[in-house]
């Protein structure tokens, strides 16, 4: 298995995808497949035909000059005259996975058993923990499928057992659309069964539930996967099917590089190269194969859905992580975007608080060369120094202490420093220990206040002498 938690793929070359279509009556034989040879799209002279590669997977039937066609036919007699009768309207089978076998009405048909047993079409996971696996088409070997049959069952898949009996120990289980070969058919207890083996699985499945033939053939296309590996050196990849044009070459490809056939056009094919990545290569240059999904036992059921699970829980981990971290992330930015509105905020505020100390500051100002008087509190007529910084706040609405050392006392000190000083900040001084003067700072190192007879309200140096604290009443 490539991975456990897939089905093993069962492909083979385009011999062997020719094969499996011959399903013909006894003695009979059909054409497979047929190679076109086309005009050369390599930048060296290359003919396919003479390729090792094509030595080995195509036998020659037939060839002619001039670019004819070489076809590989293949024989294979497969004697179905006791199979039963059972047809497949074509054109829903792969709209409907509850297809019902419908009785043929042609003579050379056997009827349709008349009962089922419907313990053979259960739809049951591993287990009820285990999530559920589906089948994923790989290669099939070139000696498998001659007797090509395709999986048609009413529910998800059909059990193969042991034995052709409903009540046969199981051994692994066919999905819908998935291929097997068709060793030969046996009478069961309740109708027709199959021996089969697809995979690595071998065992019995009722015949009802399957298409072949005709049937199964013409679902060919429908149910796989073509796979072209380059098998020529420099092989251009085209944007369009047109070897008269070079203008629409892409790129080149190596010898050995695969991709998804989407399509046919003329000699070319529309390959998928990487996801969303298309172009057009001559199919002269490519070797065929088909992908097919195929039978899986109980036991690479259960290591594939235990692995699947596991991975289920990793991935869920790995989301959880992702989700954690994102929440994580989501937090941090919403812890950033606070602290930048509050920083904002703060700067406002201080702003608005700046600009409102500013205003005390110039109303004080406008009292310059009034006179001093002791005792005094009239900005106009005469006041001291506490009496005048009482004033200039009383009109700002904040109502203060009448002496200087009950104000030092009250307000929120503030270091006598220039860095720390805001204007409107109350510097105090002292005499023999015993505060005597308070002044109004109105920044650039300045003060204004009521300093004496001699001088009235002025403006001096804040540090004419040493204040002793400052306090700050302000925002």
């Amino acid at each position: 298995m490539r991975r456990h938690n897939r089905f093993s793929l069962i492909g083979f070359g385009l011999a062997g995808m020719l094969a499996v279509a011959a399903v013909a009556p006894a003695g009979g034989s059909r054409i497979l497949a047929e190679q076109t040879k086309g005009s050369e799209d390599v930048t060296s002279a290359y003919d396919p035909a003479e390729t090792e590669e094509n030595k080995q997977n195509i036998e020659i039937a037939s060839r002619s000059d001039g670019g004819s066609k070489q076809t590989a036919g293949v024989s294979v007699s497969f004697d179905r005259s006791a199979l039963a009768g059972f047809t497949y309207d074509s054109s829903e089978l792969f709209e409907r996975i509850n297809i019902q076998p419908t009785a043929s009405s042609s003579a050379s048909k056997a009827t349709q058993p008349a009962s089922t047993n419907e313990a053979d079409l259960p739809a049951i996971p591993v287990t009820e923990t285990l999530p559920d696996v589906l089948p994923e088409p790989t290669l099939a070997v070139e000696t498998g499928y001659k007797g090509m049959a395709v999986s048609l069952p009413r529910e998800t898949y059909v059990n193969i057992r042991t034995a052709p009996n409903a009540s046969a120990e199981k051994v692994g289980k066919i999905y819908a659309k998935a291929v097997a070969d068709v060793l030969e058919e046996v009478p069961g207890t309740d109708g027709a069964w199959f021996k089969i083996h697809s995979g690595s699985v071998d065992g019995y499945v009722k015949a009802e539930f399957f298409a072949i033939g005709e049937d199964a053939l013409s679902m060919t296309d429908a149910i796989s996967t073509r796979i072209g590996t380059v098998n020529a050196t420099n092989l251009r990849l085209r944007s369009t099917p047109d070897l008269s044009n070079n203008d629409n070459i892409i790129t080149t490809l190596g010898s050995g590089t695969k991709a998804t056939i989407v399509d046919e056009e003329g000699d070319f094919y529309k390959i998928e190269l990487d996801k969303d990545y298309f172009g057009y290569i001559h199919r002269d240059y490519v070797k065929l194969e088909y992908l097919y999904s195929q039978a899986i036992s109980l036991d690479e059921e259960r290591i594939a859905a235990e692995l699947a699970y596991q991975e289920q829980l990793a991935r869920e981990a790995e989301e959880a992580r992702l989700a954690e971290e994102a929440r994580l992330a989501e937090e941090a930015r919403k812890e950033a975007e606070r602290k930048a509105e509050a920083a904002r905020k703060a700067a406002e505020k201080r702003r608005q608080a700046d600009a409102f100390r500013q205003q005390l500051c110039a109303y004080a100002l406008q009292f310059v060369g009034n006179p001093y008087r002791f005792g005094g509190s009239d900005l106009i007529n005469g006041t001291d120094c506490s009496g005048f910084v009482m004033r200039v706040y009383q009109k700002f609405g904040y109502k203060i202490e009448r002496t200087s050392r009950k104000q030092a006392a009250t307000g929120t000190p503030v270091a006598v420093n220039l860095k720390t000083l805001r204007p409107g900040d109350l510097l105090f001084y002292e005499t023999n220990g015993r505060i005597n003067h308070v002044a109004l700072y109105i920044g650039n190192g300045k003060i204004v206040h009521a300093a004496n007879e001699n001088f009235g309200i002025c403006v001096w140096d804040a540090f004419y002498r040493t204040p002793c604290s400052a306090v700050s009443f302000l925002p």
